[in-house]
């Protein structure tokens, strides 16, 4: 789906995109840098770990291209978007600030089978209790 998102990047503007352990190391293991946790992933006030920004935009993200410099190991989060799961309404949607979000998931069984993929993914590296 890259093609999808070339030259947008407005999910990476003011990032709040939590991380799972699994994330953290596929990013460090990957990165051609010798990067530390600390480089990019902070706790939030919820104590999850969340991917920094720095000037508005994910540490990862090349504001001159608006392209994701780690793309190919990019968090799970990253690339179940524009799918979000929504705990209050507790479903799966396509997150309204996505310009582009009405180009995904045009098959409802590619939809719900992404779904079911990302609520598995919540339950188990997040421990939420979702049906």
């Amino acid at each position: 789906m890259k093609s999808l998102c070339e030259n947008c990047g407005k999910c990476c503007l003011d990032t709040e995109m939590i991380l799972s352990r699994n994330d953290i190391e596929l990013i460090k293991r990957e990165s051609s840098k010798s990067l530390r946790g600390r480089d990019f992933v902070f706790k939030n006030d919820n104590n999850q770990l969340q991917l920094k920004n720095i000037e508005g935009h994910c540490v990862f993200f090349d504001n001159n291209s608006k392209c994701c410099n780690i793309y190919k190991y990019r968090p799970q989060g990253c690339r179940f978007y524009p799918l979000i799961y929504d705990i209050n309404e507790e479903k799966c949607e396509l997150d309204k600030d996505c310009p582009r979000s009405n180009l995904f998931y045009k098959n409802k069984q590619e939809f719900e089978i992404t779904c079911k993929n990302l609520k598995t993914f919540l339950k188990i590296h997040f421990k939420l209790k979702i049906n």
